[in-house]
């Protein structure tokens, strides 16, 4: 999101990562990785469950589309740190309206597995015009 900010802003968006843990981690993983992002976080899994955010069991986090998304990652030389929150919540990514109508959703299968940023931008900027979303 960091990488891809400034097109996002330039489409209408404001980016927050939402994760699970304590504000230090947020603080952490946020100012380390993602500067300009707004990252919040939530010791429980509350405003998941309201989004419809999964937890794996082990056997999708074994299965082989997660192990080979995994060996990608280590290839292009990204590492698993120390864990915090819940390990087995899978990642969502959303985008809400100002009256909080979800216009996109994207539920991940395993840890890592996002939309293409470019690809959901493109899209969104032929959806619908923003001034007609409440942005």
């Amino acid at each position: 999101m960091e990488l891809h900010r400034e097109e996002i802003e330039a489409a209408g968006l404001q980016v927050v990562a939402v994760g699970l843990g304590q504000p230090k981690h947020a603080r952490h993983f946020g100012d380390k990785l993602a500067p300009s992002v707004a990252c919040l976080t939530n010791e429980e899994p509350d405003l998941h469950a309201i989004y419809g955010v999964e937890r794996a069991n082990i056997l999708r986090m074994i299965a082989p589309d997660a192990l080979m998304a995994g060996a990608q990652a280590a290839g292009r030389g990204h590492t698993q740190g120390a864990s915090t929150g819940d390990v087995q919540r899978l990642p969502g990514t959303f985008i809400v309206d100002a009256t909080g109508i979800v216009r996109y959703a994207h539920y991940g299968k395993y840890a890592g597995d996002n939309p293409d940023l470019v690809e959901l931008l493109d899209w969104w900027r032929n959806r619908v015009p923003s001034e007609k979303l409440g942005f």
